[in-house]
């Protein structure tokens, strides 16, 4: 099965809709998202409203956890702590009803998902290290994890007692335990302000870039009384 991979989308509907052209160039059967629909970007309401309407697997990540108030958003930094709070006002009851029923983790067939960390779903840890890496390969569910929450795309893979740091750009799963980031559809930060997504076609994880009006959803943040930082990083991918 073609699997479309979506994670912190962030309220950026430009880049949504970018992505959700190439998947349907790519023939994908199903999406699932990692978690971060909403927060920072001017369109949580859609993009949230995108999520369920396309994804067979949805889950939570932290902005949502502090939407719903079961993150303190005084964990957060203040420019996401502000989006919070927008957001919150910005959200429907029904799109907030949709949240409550969502969980921190899923585990299918083949894969383990979480936002951030296997080896504690929900923490906000980050796993931005091949030391980071090691511990939540060992803790995954699955041979294969998803993962998203660092915005920038990752492959790590556990093969005996060590782990390597691949190229994320086609990977063949093969041999070994494997922790996979499809990277940020709204807000990357890897320089490259391309919206990222991935496809997983049975044992081929592949990372796409594609190119969106990134400067129309900066306006749009500004357009909102959004923090002027949130619209400037997009630019750049940081």
């Amino acid at each position: 099965m073609k699997v479309g991979i979506v994670s912190d989308i962030h309220g950026n509907f430009h880049a949504l809709k970018a992505v959700e052209r190439e998947l349907d160039k790519k023939g994908v059967e199903e999406v699932w998202c990692l978690g971060d629909t909403v927060g920072y970007g001017a369109f949580p309401e859609e993009c949230l409203k995108w999520v369920k309407e396309n994804c067979s697997t949805v889950i939570l990540g932290n902005h949502e956890l502090a939407v719903l108030g079961l993150v303190d958003i005084s964990m957060l930094n203040e420019f996401a702590a502000k989006s919070i709070t927008w957001t919150r006002r910005k959200l429907t009851k029904e799109s907030v009803d949709y949240l409550s029923e969502l969980n921190v983790q899923e585990i299918n067939k083949c894969c383990h998902l979480v936002h951030d960390t296997p080896s504690s779903p929900g923490s906000m840890e980050y796993i931005l290290s091949k030391e980071q890496a090691y511990r939540a390969l060992l803790k995954q569910k699955k041979e294969i994890a998803l993962f998203g929450h660092t915005h920038i795309p990752a492959v790590y893979r556990l093969f005996g007692s060590g782990v390597d740091r691949l190229s994320p750009k086609t990977v063949r799963l093969s041999g070994g335990r494997y922790l996979l980031n499809p990277g940020s559809v709204g807000q990357p930060r890897d320089r490259n302000p391309w919206a990222s997504f991935a496809v997983l076609d049975g044992e081929v994880f592949t990372v796409y870039r594609v190119e969106y009006d990134v400067k129309a959803a900066a306006r749009e943040i500004l357009r909102a009384g959004l923090p002027k930082f949130l619209a400037a990083r997009l630019v750049v991918g940081v």
